[in-house]
C-alpha cells in the first residue's frame, strides 16, 4: 500500500508523538474541534465516492483517502496558527481551515 505525501509528511512530524488516530484522540492533540475534523474526513468520504476517477490506484479504501485528506488538514491548520502560507485551492478545505 502506497501512502500519500500527506500521510508521510504528518507520520515524520507526529508518528511517535500520536499513538492513537481516531478522530477524536487528533481532535484533542490539535486542539482543533472534533465536528471539523469530522467535516473533513466526511467531505474525503464523499470525494472518493463521487469522484472514483481521480482516485490514485493505490487508494485502496474511502477511509484511506479521508484519512490522508484529515492530516492534510491539520497540518494546514498549523501551518495557519504559525502564520505561514497553506494551499488554498480547490480541496484543500480551506473553508474549514479558517473555522478552526
Amino acid at each position: 500500500m502506497t501512502r500519500s505525501k500527506f500521510t508521510i509528511e504528518f507520520d515524520k512530524k507526529y508518528g511517535d508523538k500520536i499513538a492513537n488516530r481516531k478522530l477524536s484522540t487528533l481532535a484533542k492533540y490539535f486542539k482543533i474541534k472534533k465536528s471539523l475534523i469530522e467535516d473533513v474526513f466526511n467531505r474525503g468520504v464523499g470525494a472518493y465516492n463521487t469522484n472514483p476517477s481521480s482516485v490514485r490506484k493505490s487508494v485502496s479504501s474511502s477511509q484511506q483517502w479521508a484519512m490522508a485528506r484529515t492530516y492534510k488538514f491539520i497540518l494546514n491548520v498549523i501551518k495557519k496558527r504559525e502564520n505561514k502560507p497553506y494551499p488554498t485551492g480547490r480541496g484543500h478545505d480551506s473553508d474549514v481551515v479558517l473555522k478552526a
